[in-house]
């Protein structure tokens, strides 16, 4: 083998071991994508569901505030009471 040949030849072999690398790169660009946009779909959920809860959080304090404006939680209603002669 002449050594232009030879020099072909390593080339060639380098071009082919690069390819292979750029496809397996690419394949890990394609799966971390795909990690990627499943993370943010979950992370989308995970908002949605946050906010349902706060706006249920928000009724359930309206109704408790609605409910100690419209009973005594001035603290004599727990204490206890003693029976008179009256």
């Amino acid at each position: 083998m002449l050594p232009d040949e030879m020099e072909a030849e390593k080339n060639r072999k380098i071009i082919l071991a690069q390819a292979d690398e750029i496809e397996i790169l690419k394949k890990n660009v394609r799966q971390l994508q795909g990690q990627l946009q499943s993370a943010l779909t979950h992370n989308k959920r995970l908002i949605e569901q946050n906010a349902e809860a706060m706006v249920i959080i928000g009724h359930k304090q309206q109704e408790l505030d609605s409910m100690e404006e419209s009973e005594c939680f001035c603290g004599l209603a727990d204490e206890p009471v003693l029976a008179g002669r009256d």
